[in-house]
């Protein structure tokens, strides 16, 4: 049982990498291009940035070079879709923040914590990679946990304005 959780570990190391780089990038040019939706409000906001984007996927490609040494070279592949779908993910998880009328860096419990999760295992299922029940459980509580850390330590960092 620890050797499955610790292969999830590995697994999802591409989509935590791409989630967690992004912030990094302070400014950038906005993924919506500064357009509002329908409702008036922004698509995504100031926070998701093609550079933050490029960042992303360059951080969480290069965790699948990592990993292709020992599980093959597919691996790069994968990483590189899961942290695109990972990336996807927290797109839409803003996108539902903005139609909710939520701040950007406001709260959103649950949603904050998992659409880069949600994305990335989509990712991986549509390309065949064997994710149980209890490896994508475990990944949950570990996105959980690694968010309140996380977050916690680039608020200290000045890196965040806030520290969830």
């Amino acid at each position: 049982m620890l050797e499955e959780l610790l292969i999830a570990l590995v697994i999802y190391f591409p989509a935590f990498t791409a989630n967690g780089s992004a912030p990094f990038v302070r400014r950038g040019h906005p993924i919506d291009f500064n357009k509002n939706f329908f409702d008036g409000r922004r698509i995504f906001g100031d926070g998701k940035t093609f550079e933050g984007l490029f960042v992303s996927l360059t951080f969480g490609t290069i965790i699948g070079v990592i990993i292709a040494r020992f599980w093959g070279v597919s691996w790069i592949f994968i990483s590189f879709v899961e942290s695109l779908a990972a990336m996807l993910g927290d797109m839409t998880g803003a996108f539902i923040k903005r139609r909710l009328n939520i701040p950007r860096g406001g709260r959103a419990l649950g949603l904050d914590q998992l659409d880069f999760v949600l994305g990335s295992s989509l990712a991986l299922v549509l390309l065949h990679v064997n994710i149980e029940l209890c490896q994508f459980l475990f990944i949950i509580l570990i996105a959980f946990i690694m968010h309140i850390l996380t977050n916690n330590v680039a608020y200290r960092l000045k890196i965040k304005s806030v520290p969830w």
